[in-house]
């Protein structure tokens, strides 16, 4: 099997291309793919598949896998056609997506690498950059969600997380296999770019939302989900966290009348008034709680 036939069929390359050279350089440690299009190939608007005149050619190169220890580029002068409805527009290649220097493969490549470490690492390890990297997970992401079929939500959760120093914070939704969503800050609207998404049928397939106590995401599922006050289920944690501060308050309520820790009284101490305080101090802690935090997102 000769160089031209070899590198076909490794890359894929299939009619109306063909490889038409293969050139080796010892000095830079670089094999290079030339690519063209079969003589008398009809050309097309890669927008909407007219049969377009050929206007001219720009010369591309990619990066593709490297052939043992050589860094192996494609190159090819890519068609530019004439559409009498999109106006001047460049073909679109089998081996790559619009706007990227790098083979699919290759991009393939560097997306089963970053599963495995850290950014620094793929681009020292690969010799990229960070932008390059960064190009690279956006069309993968963009990929992803173009793949992603319309289907039923109906148990999301909602939580925010910092990624800096300080509070700069980033709202995520999944549905606890996958990430769903996520938007900048905290804010009620960063929740509604979510809901956004969803059609009427899937906002009221919804069963339920599992987020903590922050105003915001609260006040954007009311105005978003129908009968969501039956649907929004508190996490654990902070229910807890409510739940002990209003205790313990009790708890100094009743040692302070009974003149004796509350650890020393029978458990009818309490009845009557004490239960209710009890639930008055639940009550009066989640509402200085959100003022509180309401506050905090108004600092922020």
């Amino acid at each position: 099997m000769r160089d031209k036939e070899l590198y076909k069929q490794i890359m894929g390359i299939h009619s109306p291309w063909e490889v038409t050279d293969v050139e080796l350089s010892m000095a830079t440690e670089e094999v290079t793919v030339h690519v063209g299009q079969e003589a008398g190939t009809q050309q097309t608007c890669p927008h909407c598949g007219t049969p377009c005149s050929g206007y001219d050619k720009r010369y591309r190169r990619w990066r593709h896998l490297d052939t043992c220890q050589f860094k192996t580029l494609l190159v090819a002068e890519v068609p530019r056609v004439k559409c009498p409805q999109h106006g001047i527009v460049t073909v679109k290649v089998p081996w790559a997506e619009p706007g990227s220097g790098f083979t699919a493969l290759y991009e393939a490549l560097v997306i089963d690498w970053l599963k495995e470490a850290s950014i620094q690492a793929v681009s020292r390890q690969l010799s990229l950059s960070w932008n390059a990297i960064d190009g690279i997970m956006q069309r993968a992401v963009k990929r992803g969600l173009a793949r992603r079929q319309t289907e039923p939500v109906t148990h999301i959760g909602v939580d925010e997380t910092a990624f800096k120093k300080g509070h700069d914070y980033v709202t995520i939704v999944s549905d606890g296999k996958r990430v769903l969503h996520v938007a900048d800050e905290r804010k009620t609207s960063s929740l509604d770019s979510y809901y956004d998404t969803l059609t009427d049928e899937q906002k009221a397939g919804i069963v339920s939302i599992s987020m903590d106590m922050w105003p915001a995401y609260i006040k954007a599922t009311l105005e978003n989900i129908p009968d969501a006050r039956a649907k929004i289920a508190f996490d654990k944690f902070h229910v807890a966290k409510y739940l002990g501060a209003a205790v313990d308050k009790v708890r100094k309520y009743d040692h302070m009348d009974l003149g004796t820790p509350l650890w020393g009284v029978e458990d009818d101490s309490m009845e009557g008034g004490g239960r209710e305080r009890l639930e008055h101090v639940l009550e009066v802690e989640t509402r200085q709680e959100q003022r509180s935090r309401s506050n905090c997102r108004g600092r922020i």
